[in-house]
C-alpha cells in the first residue's frame, strides 16, 4: 500500500522546503518501509537522467529543422512561416523525452525490485546522527601490550571460528521468511534491523543459504548512513548489524561488505572512546564488536577496550550483561563477579507456552558468551539445561513459536535461539 507521504518525494530530493520540514520529513523516510524503497528508487533514477551526456546543436539546426519540415509539407512553404514556436516546441519535446525516461526508469526498477529483489543501497546525504548521551570520562590508562599480545593471539581463534556449521532446519526456516528486499520484517525500523543482522549471523557461513545471506547483508548497506550509522541511531540495532557486516567481511572477504563494516565499526569505536556507549546488552554488543575487529587485524581499537573495561569494572551493581561487556574488555576474562547471579536462575524457566513471557533469551544469550570460555562445572550447570530446553521448544519447521520471548515475534525469537544454540562453535572454550 503506498504511503501519502509518498507523494512528497520529488520535492524532498529538489531541496524544498525548510529544514525543520526536511527533517521530519527525512525521520518519516526511515521509518516508513514503503517510501524508503520509492526514495531509493527515485534517486536511482535522477542520478541516472544526471549521467546523461548532453551535447549542444550547431549554429545551423534550427535552420536545417526548418528545410527539413518544408520538405516535407510543402503546402505551408507559400505562407513562408517564421516557426516563432519551433524552439519551444523542440525544448517542449525534449522535456517530454527526458519525464518518460524518468518513468521508464522508476517502472523498470520497480518491477526489477519485484522480479528479482535486488537490493542497491541508496544514496543517503544525512546529516550525523546525535548519538551518544553519557557523561565523558578520563583518557584510558597505559596499555599492557604484553598482556593484550597475549590476548591476540587467543582472539585468533575468534576469527577462525566463523566458519562453524548452523541448525539446517532453524536456517531452512529461516531462509523462507526472507522478504523480497533482503530483510527481515519487524514491528519498526529498529526491529527490522536487528531481525535482518540475527538472522544473517544465524545463517552464518552455510552454502546452501549463501544467496539469502548476501540479500540481507546488502538490505543492512543499504541503510547505512554517511556517518557510519545503520538506521536511525540506535545503538543497539547499530551494533547488531555492525556485527553482521564484519563477521561477513571477515569470512568472505567481500569489498562492499568489508567498508560498510568499516565504517560502523569506526562509529562505535568513536562513541567509546570516551566511556561505553550504552550499558548491559548495548555495551555488550558494541565490544564484541570491537574485540572481534581487534583480532581481525585493527590493534588501533585496544585503547577503546582497555578504557571500557575501567569503566565498566567501576559500575555499581553490574548485571550479567555489564559482566559480558566486562569479559570483552579485558585481555584476561575474569567471570567471577558474574558467575554466581547467572547460575541463580534460569533465562528460561520453562518450555509452556504459559512461561514464555518469563523467559529472557538475552540473558541465555550473554550468560552463554560469558561462560563458555571458561568451561568447567559452571559452564556445565547453565549450558546442559539450557540447550535441553530450546531444543525442546523448537518447532517441527525448524522454528521457535511467536512470543517465546516477551514481545518478540517468531522471526526474532528463531533467530536469537539459533545464534544461542550456535555459541559454542561461535566461541571456543580457552584453554587452561
Amino acid at each position: 500500500m503506498k504511503c501519502e507521504k509518498a507523494s512528497e518525494i520529488t520535492a524532498y530530493l529538489q531541496g524544498e522546503g525548510s529544514e525543520e520540514e526536511r527533517a521530519m520529513l527525512r525521520r518519516h523516510f526511515e521509518q516508513c518501509e514503503a517510501c524508503a524503497r520509492e526514495l531509493s528508487q527515485f534517486e536511482r533514477a535522477f542520478g541516472a537522467l544526471g549521467k546523461i551526456e548532453t551535447i549542444d546543436p550547431s549554429p545551423d539546426f534550427q535552420n536545417r529543422v526548418q528545410q527539413a519540415f518544408l520538405k516535407a509539407h510543402p503546402q505551408f512553404n507559400k505562407a513562408k512561416p517564421r516557426f516563432r514556436l519551433l524552439p519551444a516546441l523542440i525544448v517542449a519535446a525534449g522535456f517530454l523525452i527526458a519525464l518518460g525516461g524518468l518513468i521508464l526508469l522508476v517502472r523498470i526498477q520497480s518491477d526489477s525490485d519485484e522480479r528479482l529483489a535486488n537490493v542497491a543501497p541508496p544514496l543517503i546525504k544525512d546529516p550525523e546522527v546525535e548519538l551518544g548521551n553519557l557523561p565523558k570520562s578520563e583518557l584510558p590508562a597505559k596499555i599492557d601490550a604484553k598482556a593484550w599480545g597475549e590476548a591476540l593471539v587467543l582472539d585468533r581463534r575468534l576469527v577462525d571460528s566463523l566458519a562453524f556449521e548452523g541448525n539446517s532446519a532453524a536456517q531452512k526456516w529461516l531462509a523462507s521468511r526472507q522478504e523480497p528486499d533482503g530483510s527481515w520484517k519487524g514491528g519498526n525500523a529498529n526491529e527490522t534491523l536487528e531481525q535482518t543482522a540475527l538472522a544473517v549471523l544465524a545463517l552464518g557461513p552455510s552454502e546452501a543459504y549463501a544467496l539469502a545471506t548476501r540479500k540481507g547483508v546488502a538490505f543492512l548497506r543499504s541503510r547505512q548512513r554517511d556517518s557510519g550509522a545503520i538506521g536511525g541511531g540506535s545503538p543497539e540495532s547499530h551494533a547488531i548489524a555492525t556485527l553482521a557486516l564484519l563477521e561477513t567481511a571477515i569470512r568472505t572477504k567481500d569489498a562492499a561488505a568489508i567498508r560498510a563494516a568499516e565504517k560502523g565499526v569506526a562509529l562505535i569505536a568513536q562513541q567509546n572512546q570516551d566511556g561505553p556507549w550504552g550499558r548491559g546488552a548495548v555495551a555488550a554488543w558494541h565490544y564484541h564488536v570491537l574485540r572481534l575487529s581487534v583480532a581481525a587485524g585493527d590493534r588501533a581499537l585496544t585503547p577503546a577496550l582497555v578504557h571500557g573495561h575501567e569503566v565498566m569494572a567501576a559500575l555499581e551493581q553490574p548485571g550479567p550483561a555489564d559482566g559480558c561487556a566486562l569479559f570483552w574488555t579485558t585481555p584476561v576474562p575474569d567471570r567471577a563477579k558474574s558467575v554466581p547471579s547467572l547460575l541463580e536462575r534460569s533465562p528460561i524457566p520453562g518450555t509452556e507456552p504459559a512461561n514464555y513471557s518469563k523467559n529472557d533469551l538475552w540473558l541465555a544469550y550473554f550468560g552463554t558468551l560469558l561462560l563458555r570460555p571458561g568451561g568447567g562445572d559452571s559452564w556445565t550447570k547453565w549450558w546442559s539445561p539450557l540447550q535441553a530446553k530450546l531444543q525442546k521448544t523448537q518447532q517441527a519447521d525448524g522454528s521457535w513459536p511467536e512470543g517465546f520471548m516477551a514481545g518478540k515475534g517468531q522471526v526474532y525469537c528463531t533467530a536469537l535461539s539459533t545464534i544461542i544454540l550456535e555459541v559454542p562453535q561461535r566461541l571456543p572454550a580457552l584453554p587452561e
